[in-house]
């Protein structure tokens, strides 16, 4: 798995390196697929936050 921090909730650690990966930091997305590549539960919730963001960037009333 990633390095995750200590003391820190993984769900919280996955979401913070998808909002860096969108964002463009490479570093961050090559540690996400690092950790989804090797984690399924990672992974799932990996799938879950990008259709999340997906569903949120479309316009209001188009889904």
């Amino acid at each position: 798995m990633a390095d995750v921090k200590q003391g820190t909730d993984w769900v919280e650690q996955l979401v913070e390196l998808h909002v860096l990966a969108e964002n463009g930091d490479a570093d961050a997305a090559r540690r996400a697929a690092e950790w989804v590549a090797e984690d399924p539960t990672a992974r799932a919730l990996w799938t879950s936050v990008e259709n999340d963001c997906e569903r949120l960037r479309q316009p209001s009333g188009q889904d």
